[in-house]
Protein backbone atom coordinates (compact mmCIF):
# COMPACT_ATOMS: atom_id res chain seq x y z
CA UNK A 1 0.00 0.00 0.00
CA UNK A 2 1.41 3.45 -0.93
CA UNK A 3 2.46 5.70 1.96
CA UNK A 4 -0.54 8.04 1.72
CA UNK A 5 -0.52 8.65 5.46
CA UNK A 6 3.05 9.95 5.32
CA UNK A 7 2.25 12.22 2.36
CA UNK A 8 -0.90 13.45 4.10
CA UNK A 9 1.14 14.33 7.20
CA UNK A 10 3.63 16.28 5.10
CA UNK A 11 0.86 18.17 3.31
CA UNK A 12 -0.85 18.94 6.64
CA UNK A 13 2.41 20.33 8.01
CA UNK A 14 2.88 22.48 4.91
CA UNK A 15 -0.70 23.80 5.00
CA UNK A 16 -0.31 24.64 8.70
CA UNK A 17 2.80 26.63 7.80
CA UNK A 18 0.74 28.48 5.18
CA UNK A 19 -1.93 29.30 7.80
CA UNK A 20 0.76 30.81 10.05
CA UNK A 21 2.40 32.73 7.19
CA UNK A 22 -0.82 34.14 5.73
CA UNK A 23 -1.44 36.91 8.32
CA UNK A 24 1.86 38.47 7.22
CA UNK A 25 0.93 38.39 3.53
CA UNK A 26 -0.63 41.48 1.97
CA UNK A 27 -2.10 42.27 -1.41
CA UNK A 28 -0.27 45.02 -3.33
CA UNK A 29 -2.27 47.80 -4.94
CA UNK A 30 -2.01 47.46 -8.71
CA UNK A 31 -4.32 50.01 -10.36
CA UNK A 32 -7.84 51.22 -10.97
CA UNK A 33 -9.86 48.81 -13.14
CA UNK A 34 -10.11 51.50 -15.82
CA UNK A 35 -6.33 51.19 -16.40
CA UNK A 36 -6.36 48.33 -18.92
CA UNK A 37 -2.70 48.82 -19.90
CA UNK A 38 -1.59 48.39 -16.28
CA UNK A 39 -3.82 45.35 -15.86
CA UNK A 40 -2.08 43.71 -18.84
CA UNK A 41 1.22 43.90 -16.92
CA UNK A 42 -0.05 41.47 -14.28
CA UNK A 43 0.39 38.33 -16.39
CA UNK A 44 1.47 36.06 -13.56
CA UNK A 45 -0.15 33.51 -11.25
CA UNK A 46 -1.60 34.39 -7.90
CA UNK A 47 -4.51 36.03 -6.17
CA UNK A 48 -6.33 39.25 -6.93
CA UNK A 49 -8.69 41.43 -4.94
CA UNK A 50 -11.23 43.76 -6.53
CA UNK A 51 -12.67 46.54 -4.38
CA UNK A 52 -15.41 49.11 -4.95
CA UNK A 53 -15.15 52.68 -3.70
CA UNK A 54 -17.83 53.79 -1.29
CA UNK A 55 -19.76 56.67 -2.81
CA UNK A 56 -22.61 58.77 -1.59
CA UNK A 57 -23.56 59.92 1.85
CA UNK A 58 -23.54 56.47 3.43
CA UNK A 59 -22.00 56.23 6.88
CA UNK A 60 -23.15 52.75 7.88
CA UNK A 61 -22.11 49.60 6.07
CA UNK A 62 -25.63 48.20 6.29
CA UNK A 63 -27.09 51.20 4.44
CA UNK A 64 -24.42 51.14 1.73
CA UNK A 65 -24.80 47.38 1.29
CA UNK A 66 -28.58 47.67 0.96
CA UNK A 67 -28.02 50.11 -1.92
CA UNK A 68 -25.30 47.93 -3.47
CA UNK A 69 -27.29 44.70 -3.27
CA UNK A 70 -30.30 46.32 -4.93
CA UNK A 71 -28.09 47.55 -7.79
CA UNK A 72 -26.09 44.32 -8.14
CA UNK A 73 -29.08 42.00 -8.12
CA UNK A 74 -31.25 43.72 -10.72
CA UNK A 75 -33.49 41.22 -12.50
CA UNK A 76 -31.65 41.72 -15.80
CA UNK A 77 -28.39 40.49 -14.21
CA UNK A 78 -29.71 37.57 -12.21
CA UNK A 79 -28.89 34.06 -13.43
CA UNK A 80 -26.18 35.39 -15.75
CA UNK A 81 -23.19 33.49 -14.32
CA UNK A 82 -22.10 36.28 -12.01
CA UNK A 83 -21.08 35.99 -8.37
CA UNK A 84 -23.80 36.73 -5.85
CA UNK A 85 -23.63 38.49 -2.53
CA UNK A 86 -22.55 36.22 0.34
CA UNK A 87 -24.57 36.87 3.47
CA UNK A 88 -22.09 35.04 5.73
CA UNK A 89 -19.36 37.42 4.52
CA UNK A 90 -21.47 40.56 4.49
CA UNK A 91 -22.44 40.22 8.16
CA UNK A 92 -18.77 40.33 9.21
CA UNK A 93 -18.51 43.97 8.11
CA UNK A 94 -19.27 46.38 10.92
CA UNK A 95 -17.71 49.55 9.53
CA UNK A 96 -17.93 51.12 6.09
CA UNK A 97 -14.42 51.56 4.66
CA UNK A 98 -13.60 53.86 1.75
CA UNK A 99 -12.93 50.74 -0.34
CA UNK A 100 -15.17 47.71 0.17
CA UNK A 101 -13.71 44.27 -0.67
CA UNK A 102 -15.86 43.07 -3.53
CA UNK A 103 -14.24 39.88 -4.81
CA UNK A 104 -11.14 37.75 -4.25
CA UNK A 105 -10.06 35.24 -6.85
CA UNK A 106 -7.16 33.15 -8.06
CA UNK A 107 -5.73 32.84 -11.54
CA UNK A 108 -2.77 31.41 -13.38
CA UNK A 109 -2.81 34.66 -15.35
CA UNK A 110 -4.24 37.53 -13.29
CA UNK A 111 -4.27 39.93 -16.25
CA UNK A 112 -6.43 37.64 -18.36
CA UNK A 113 -8.85 36.81 -15.55
CA UNK A 114 -9.32 40.40 -14.37
CA UNK A 115 -9.91 41.48 -17.98
CA UNK A 116 -12.70 38.90 -18.12
CA UNK A 117 -14.25 40.37 -14.96
CA UNK A 118 -14.27 43.74 -16.68
CA UNK A 119 -15.04 43.00 -20.31
CA UNK A 120 -16.88 39.72 -20.74
CA UNK A 121 -20.47 40.06 -21.90
CA UNK A 122 -23.23 39.44 -19.37
CA UNK A 123 -24.69 36.64 -21.52
CA UNK A 124 -21.47 34.59 -21.66
CA UNK A 125 -21.60 31.43 -19.51
CA UNK A 126 -18.22 32.14 -17.87
CA UNK A 127 -18.60 33.20 -14.24
CA UNK A 128 -17.25 36.74 -13.85
CA UNK A 129 -18.27 40.14 -12.48
CA UNK A 130 -18.98 41.38 -16.05
CA UNK A 131 -18.62 44.99 -14.96
CA UNK A 132 -18.91 46.72 -18.35
CA UNK A 133 -22.15 44.85 -19.05
CA UNK A 134 -23.63 46.25 -15.84
CA UNK A 135 -24.67 49.67 -17.10
CA UNK A 136 -25.81 50.70 -13.61
CA UNK A 137 -22.24 50.20 -12.31
CA UNK A 138 -20.63 52.46 -14.92
CA UNK A 139 -20.14 55.38 -12.56
CA UNK A 140 -18.57 53.26 -9.80
CA UNK A 141 -14.83 53.11 -9.11
CA UNK A 142 -13.11 49.76 -8.79
CA UNK A 143 -9.52 48.96 -7.97
CA UNK A 144 -7.26 45.94 -8.24
CA UNK A 145 -4.71 44.57 -5.80
CA UNK A 146 -2.67 41.47 -6.47
CA UNK A 147 -0.53 38.87 -4.77
CA UNK A 148 2.00 37.06 -6.94
CA UNK A 149 2.21 33.35 -6.11
CA UNK A 150 4.65 31.71 -8.52
CA UNK A 151 4.91 28.13 -7.30
CA UNK A 152 5.17 24.67 -8.85
CA UNK A 153 2.33 23.35 -6.67
CA UNK A 154 -0.22 25.98 -7.66
CA UNK A 155 -3.21 23.63 -7.31
CA UNK A 156 -2.25 22.73 -3.74
CA UNK A 157 -1.15 26.12 -2.43
CA UNK A 158 -3.14 28.83 -4.20
CA UNK A 159 -6.68 27.55 -3.43
CA UNK A 160 -5.76 27.29 0.25
CA UNK A 161 -4.27 30.78 0.26
CA UNK A 162 -7.36 32.08 -1.54
CA UNK A 163 -9.58 30.61 1.19
CA UNK A 164 -7.43 32.15 3.92
CA UNK A 165 -7.49 35.59 2.29
CA UNK A 166 -11.22 35.33 1.63
CA UNK A 167 -11.78 34.57 5.32
CA UNK A 168 -9.61 37.54 6.25
CA UNK A 169 -11.13 40.19 3.94
CA UNK A 170 -14.66 38.80 3.56
CA UNK A 171 -15.41 40.05 0.06
CA UNK A 172 -19.12 40.63 -0.36
CA UNK A 173 -19.37 38.73 -3.67
CA UNK A 174 -18.38 35.19 -4.55
CA UNK A 175 -19.38 31.59 -4.79
CA UNK A 176 -17.89 30.69 -1.41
Amino acid sequence: MPPFHEIDTQITTALNALEHLAPKIEFSYACELTDQSNIRQHDYAGLYKIEIKKKGEFTRFEDWFEWFQKEWELDEYRKEFTPNTRKKRVVTHTILPDWVPLYIGKARNISKRVSQHINIDIKKPTTALKLKSRKNMGNQEFRLSTLRVSVKNYDSIVPQLERIMRDRYNPILGRQ
